[in-house]
């Protein structure tokens, strides 16, 4: 009977450390999975920072907007105009991306000195093109110096602080794999050490697992992004500081709602179906794309664009989810800003040329009539010498405005530059864009404007239709301003159309 039982003791033992053994080995391969993917992870974080901050540092720097910014203030040539504003905004990009990133504090403060001194320039190169650009390449370089020394040393410290050491985190990664080769190796060649720390290693494991599981609490309460995990019903079971701060409800009052609660009152319904929906198998998806706007309800009421991913796994025989949210605000509103002319809040040129494209696009597939208008201020030149720049920023407001006024909702109406404006109508004939033309000048004039020089507008005028397939976004616009030009010569106060211009060269 003692046989017996020491014999079962001995196949437990044996069996035992055969099992754990093996299950060490497993654990094993799949740490080294885990640390290859975490690896590569960080790996990609840091190369995608680096290349970055070289956007930032040729978008900035003196092969980019400084080399623009200093040939302008000595030639005062347009091209040099533009090309240091495309840089501006490729320097633009370039910051906000950097900040998206897992940064440090200081790294941060660094990119706001380096957005400061960038801004600074742009607000330079404005005040020549809009007020100094008659002036001498002397004087204006003495009233738009800037001082970047400060915006140079922080270039220099994200160098030195954001470029990956790829070799160091390699080996690094090897040495904790190959640590971990030797207790695999320990484990394999000496079973019988394994019975003899059986009770040690147990309480090892235990402590890891209590260790891991503070690890995870530590993750999920210091990301940056809000995390909500849910129950099968859409109740808030867990959710993270940030998720706190994006709606503006303490954790306790999120652990009372379900996520519908979180969402305008008109989509909670629908929302609750496709949850259900979702929740019946293990999946992800992003909820908001290029086409999809995702909004979330904030505790006052507000609301806030977010950019979701979502997730659903199976836990002890049900299904959870868990909700990745990120806040998207200020990404919307540097989206706008880089959009939108800062003095009318009409598009800038950049964003109209883009709608220019698009709709000339579209009209020559569908064989659709499209009409531009190129409308110019008359007398503004005077307006600036005689009121002064206050009263010609309110003269390009008050044109805005009248603008917005007379135009349709589906019209794309935008600043071209200086006292240009650009306006974009699809569907609009060249016959229904002459009327249009006529009474846009007609209003303007008719304006009550507080200053005594009077002010009109010039129009010139293009148009595709569904007998003309041909032509592109530069003859539409190139034959807008022939058609300005003409409208200029004969008198100012007026509307222009191309065609016109074209039908005496016809008869002939």
């Amino acid at each position: 009977m003692a046989n017996k039982t020491l014999n079962i003791i001995l196949s437990f033992l044996c069996v035992s450390m055969l099992t754990l053994s093996v299950g060490y080995s497993v654990y094993q391969a799949n740490f080294v999975e885990e640390l290859n993917d975490e690896w590569n992870a960080e790996s990609q974080e840091q190369v995608s920072v680096a290349l970055e901050l070289a956007a930032l540092e040729r978008a900035f720097g003196y092969l980019g907007f400084i080399h623009h910014f200093k040939n302008y203030v000595l030639r005062r040539s347009d091209f040099y105009y533009v090309e240091a504003t495309r840089s501006y905004w490729e320097a633009n990009d370039a910051l906000l991306n950097l900040l998206l990133a897992d940064l440090s504090e200081s790294n941060v403060n660094d990119i706001v000195v380096i957005q400061g001194t960038l801004n600074e320039y742009f607000r330079k190169l404005n005040e020549i093109y809009l007020e100094l650009k008659l002036e001498s390449a002397t004087d204006v370089d003495k009233r738009v110096r800037v001082d970047d020394n400060q915006a140079r040393e922080a270039l220099i410290r994200l160098r030195s602080g954001l470029i990956p050491n790829l070799d160091q985190h390699y080996k690094s990664a090897n040495v904790i794999n190959e640590s971990n080769n030797v207790w695999l190796y320990v484990s394999n060649s000496f079973p019988l050490l394994v019975i003899v720390l059986l009770a040690i290693a147990v309480s090892v494991i235990t402590r890891q697992l209590f260790y891991r599981l503070r690890e995870s609490n530590v993750i999920f309460n210091s990301s940056p992004d809000g995390c909500i995990y849910a129950d099968i019903d859409g109740n808030i079971l867990r959710a993270n500081p940030a998720a706190t701060t994006i709606f503006g409800y303490s954790m306790i009052e999120l652990q009372s709602m379900k996520v519908e609660d979180l969402m305008d009152a008109s989509l909670r319904s629908e929302h609750i179906t496709y949850r259900k929906a979702f929740s019946e198998t293990t999946r992800t998806r992003l909820m908001s794309d290029s086409s999809t706007e995702v909004k979330g309800l904030t505790k006052s009421g507000d609301t806030k664009p977010l950019s979701i991913a979502i997730a659903s796994f199976e836990y002890e025989n049900t299904y959870r989810n868990i909700a990745i949210i990120r806040d998207l605000s200020l990404h919307k509103k540097l989206e706008k800003e880089s959009q939108y002319d800062l003095l009318t809040n009409l598009r800038n040129r950049r964003a109209m040329e883009q709608h220019l494209d698009l709709e000339v696009k579209r009209a020559k597939r569908y064989g659709r009539n499209m009409s531009v208008l190129l409308i110019d201020i008359d007398h503004f030149k005077e307006l600036n010498d005689s009121e002064g720049h206050t009263a010609g920023d309110e003269g390009l407001v008050m044109t805005a405005d009248h603008l917005r006024n007379v135009f349709r909702k589906v019209d794309h109406i935008g600043r071209w530059g200086g006292d240009e404006f650009l306006v974009i109508c699809p569907e609009l004939s060249a016959e229904d864009a002459i009327c249009l033309a006529d009474r846009v000048c007609m209003r303007f004039a008719k304006l009550p404007f507080p200053w005594r020089t009077p002010l009109t507008m010039s129009i010139g005028i293009a148009s595709m239709s569904p007998t003309r397939v041909s032509g592109s976004l530069e003859t539409l616009f190139d034959e807008a301003d022939k058609a300005l030009y003409a409208a200029k010569s004969q008198g100012r106060n007026r509307q222009q159309h191309f065609e016109e211009l074209r039908r005496p060269k016809l008869a002939n």
